[in-house]
């Protein structure tokens, strides 16, 4: 196994790039701020799981699927809920009949390679 990893060069890169996101003059309040911190925190999570021994790190993974479920479980008794379906298919809604939303949606969802929703114009 390698050494332990040199992450000063990302570091320094998403400390260049923070200022140009910034809304919030670097107190840590804004989206570009909160951004560029949780890219530090996953980057800093990949490298830390990718360090440790292959044992742990199927643990890791292991414990990882499970967490899924969970929340997948979680997700399909609240979805059953019917008030909390309408409520969820109303901000939805609301969400996607603001032209600016929907186009940041489309633009991610195509950054991601997910196919272009029925319906849309693009």
């Amino acid at each position: 196994m390698a050494g332990p990893a040199d992450m000063s060069e990302l570091h320094a890169a998403l400390d260049r790039l923070r200022p140009q996101l910034c809304h919030c003059g670097l107190k840590g309040e804004c989206l570009g701020c909160k951004g560029i911190e949780m890219v530090r925190i996953q980057a800093e999570a990949v490298v830390a799981a990718a360090s440790q021994p292959i044992l742990i790190q199927v643990a890791q993974e292991a414990s990882m699927k499970d967490m899924t479920t969970r929340f997948q479980a979680m997700s399909d008794r609240l979805l059953s809920d019917p008030d909390i379906r309408r409520s969820a298919e109303e901000m939805q809604q609301r969400l996607m009949s603001d032209p600016e939303t929907r186009s940041l949606l489309e633009e991610l969802m195509r950054r991601l390679g997910a196919p272009p929703e029925e319906g849309s114009d693009t």
